[in-house]
């Protein structure tokens, strides 16, 4: 998440993602490409929310240590759990198990906002047992690794298969590390990285083309070249382009911690974490590349610097929220996922997403290019949202700092 322009924090874990401003505020790989995920057109897609959905939060797990994030393999009823330290953490059967499925504490560092942020299963994963971590590593570097299932255990990961996929150098703030990778509908794994970190993007990373922070990115990790640890795909905006990098997909993003893709309609949702104003939810189709959205130019929908804001070329975002005065609104976006799922078929293209100083649960839908249906779930605040997660079957939980693990359900009238 983000160090800026945190001037509320709840718990005493702190998370470090979102740790009070110290910096920032106001100045001082074995096969081709995967093929795509079946998607299915047919979910229906309401109009409105029905007034008549209620909605509340049922506990799934407790006692984790810093819970980023959550998934699962496709067709697998387990919940992998990151925990910020350096460990994932499955519940099976409605269990938390004692062994970690991984430990890479060792490898990771945790320093500000770094730690082991998420985690991505290869589509083929029943096939290959293959998976995918973001963290940052003892240098405080983004590093992303290529792991696998044991062959005996499910249960547990192959420490000796780690090979090391890409490595961003960011060493000069411990902040804005970005934190998530997900496969596409392309069956490309994408991530997304933050500005570098420092208030106001001090090092220029995000509008520079030749730097991967401040981007999201996509790489082609089912190369089998010998010596290639990622392949750049050929539709790539700056593929082969001289000062430009060619693992870029889309750039000007400040630090998004959370992004999704619908599963439905493969579109992707981007929560931009904003400065001191603003938060911010980008969405664009999967297939669109090369969209710039904004940051250090923008803040949100308004210009960041009034001096020198020319908005041409940008991509504004689809929705955002003024923190207002003292963080009224919020401090820091959670982004979530467009709602999927079989148990709640009402609010089937719903995007949900929260704040980590407020931990709310709103929502809003995305057609015709625009959102709108915005809803506030009205549930008891459960302190720092720090992520969203996913299972296979679509349905959604919430992470609290206090490293509880709920799922969203329809509560009744």
């Amino acid at each position: 998440m983000r160090l800026s322009s945190l001037k509320v924090v709840a718990t005493p874990l702190v998370l470090s993602l979102c740790l009070a401003c110290v910096t920032s505020c106001g100045g001082g790989e074995e096969m081709a490409a995967a093929p795509a995920p079946v998607v299915n057109p047919t979910q229906p897609t309401p109009s409105a929310t029905p007034a008549t959905v209620q909605l509340g939060l049922q506990s799934v797990a407790s006692g984790l240590s810093q819970p980023t994030f959550l998934t699962a393999p496709a067709g697998d009823s387990r919940l992998f759990i990151v925990e910020r330290p350096g460990r994932i953490r499955i519940v099976a059967n409605g269990t938390l198990l004692p062994t970690p499925f991984l430990d890479m504490a060792a490898k990771t560092s945790t320093d500000g906002e770094r730690g082991l942020l998420s985690m991505a299963f290869h589509p083929q994963y029943a096939q290959n047992g293959s998976f995918f971590v973001y963290y940052t590593d003892t240098n405080g570097d983004i590093a992303v690794d290529r792991m696998k299932v044991s062959t005996s255990n499910a249960n547990l990961a192959n420490p000796a298969t780690t090979g090391r996929v890409i490595t961003i150098p960011h060493r000069d703030f411990n902040n804005h590390n970005g934190g998530q990778l997900a496969f596409g509908p392309d069956g490309y794994l994408y991530l997304a990285t933050g500005d570098g970190g420092g208030a106001g993007d001090p090092q220029g990373n995000a509008q520079n083309l030749n730097s991967l922070l401040g981007k999201v990115l996509r790489l082609d990790v089912g190369i089998v070249v010998p010596g290639l640890t990622y392949g750049i795909p050929s539709g790539n905006p700056y593929a082969g382009q001289a000062g430009r990098r060619g693992e870029i997909w889309a750039s000007g993003v400040r630090n998004p911690w959370r992004f999704s893709f619908d599963r439905s309609d493969g579109l992707l949702y981007i929560a931009d974490v904003g400065q001191d104003a603003r938060e911010e939810v980008d969405v664009a189709p999967a297939t669109q590349a090369g969209l710039n959205y904004g940051w250090n130019i923008m803040e949100g929908k308004a210009c960041y610097n009034a001096a020198s804001c020319n908005r041409s070329g940008l991509t504004l975002p689809a929705f955002d929220y003024e923190q207002g005065t003292g963080n009224v609104n919020g401090c820091s976006i959670t982004g979530g996922y467009v709602y999927r799922g079989a148990a709640i078929p009402e609010l089937a293209g719903t995007y949900f997403y929260s704040d980590f100083c407020k931990g709310f649960l709103k929502s809003f839908t995305y057609r015709n290019g625009a959102a709108g249906n915005n809803q506030d779930w009205a549930i008891d605040s459960i302190g720092n949202v720090l992520s969203f997660g996913q299972d296979s079957q679509g349905e959604l939980y919430m992470l609290a700092g206090g490293g509880q693990i709920y799922r969203i359900v329809r509560r009744a009238r």
